[in-house]
């Protein structure tokens, strides 16, 4: 099973087919994106949909995919870092409830206040890392790769992180309302991400094995990955239209899709076994190396 297939199925599954085409969507990549809860570092390498901007700039159909995943995962953040090579690395956190500071600047536009080394609220490295290895192959934009690995690596980190975040609060909820408690030298943060470990193993154990079949099957993955575009483009149009014009007491629930599956509980009982999957994911790694068919 593909990456593509595995993440955006669940997710557009209830939409009513679109006419358009995806060249008529791509006609609008001059559209502007809001992200909502995901940034982006201004030095990442996102292919060529960047060769011509001193910033960062998406493929259209990447960036509808990323608005699409950020509109699921409202009270996390997710922050694409730049790696030593300048290719994605991904940092999640609780987004604080504190309301945001913004401030004018010298072109009288807003910028937005973002602390992500805020100890209160701390990121978390997860999936791929500084200097990971995995970023030339799950973390890739999509112009460099048939797979849209990058969109769908975001979406797993942040069901890894909701998984951390259920480990801070059960470990909160025994330590209680007190002033001061002593976990020695590690964090809560630390000890939910140590306690879910094999499940971050588990899910990159999968991502690996999805980006490698597609490399196999780079035509199908690409017509896939095509196919959704315009399905993404108008449900995002439909459920923004709704949210700007429609008290929400009169918003209707986004219809739930049976299918759609816990990537950590279903890669846990696939992959239990942590040690198998790291030596699984560097043996991958260098299958992949081998196979060059990954670049365009």
């Amino acid at each position: 099973m593909k990456i593509s297939s595995a993440a955006s199925s669940a997710n557009i599954s209830s939409l009513n087919e679109c006419n358009k085409t995806v060249k008529n969507v791509n006609k609008k990549a001059g559209n502007s994106f809001s992200f909502k809860a995901i940034y982006v570092e201004n030095d990442v390498r996102l292919g060529n949909a960047a060769l011509s901007h001193t910033k960062p700039k998406f493929l259209y159909r990447d960036a509808l995919l990323l608005n699409d995943i950020a509109s699921m995962y409202p009270n996390q953040d997710c922050f694409i870092r730049s790696d030593k090579s300048h290719y994605p690395r991904l940092e999640y956190r609780e987004k604080p409830p504190e309301v945001a500071i913004f401030y004018e600047n010298y072109s009288k536009s807003y910028e937005q206040d973002i602390l992500p080394k805020d100890k209160t609220y701390p990121c978390v490295p997860l999936i791929l890392y500084p200097e990971s290895k995995l970023s030339d192959f799950i973390g890739v934009p999509s112009s460099r790769s048939y797979n849209p690995s990058l969109p769908y690596t975001i979406k797993a980190g942040y069901e890894v992180h909701k998984k951390i975040m259920e480990k801070k609060y059960q470990i909160m909820d025994v330590i209680g309302p007190v002033d001061y408690f002593d976990l020695g030298e590690q964090t809560v943060i630390d000890k939910a991400h140590d306690a879910i470990e094999d499940v971050e193993s588990s899910v990159t154990r999968y991502l690996m094995e999805c980006a490698y079949t597609s490399l196999t099957h780079q035509n199908e993955s690409e017509q896939f990955y095509a196919s959704n575009i315009p399905q993404v483009q108008t449900w995002l149009n439909t459920k923004r239209r709704i949210d700007l014009t429609t008290p929400t007491a009169k918003q209707p629930v986004a219809p739930h899709s049976e299918d759609r599956k816990d990537i950590c509980e279903m890669t846990s009982e696939e992959y239990p076994n942590m040690e198998e999957n790291r030596k699984e994911i560097e043996q991958i790694v260098d299958d992949m190396k081998h196979y060059k068919l990954y670049l365009n």
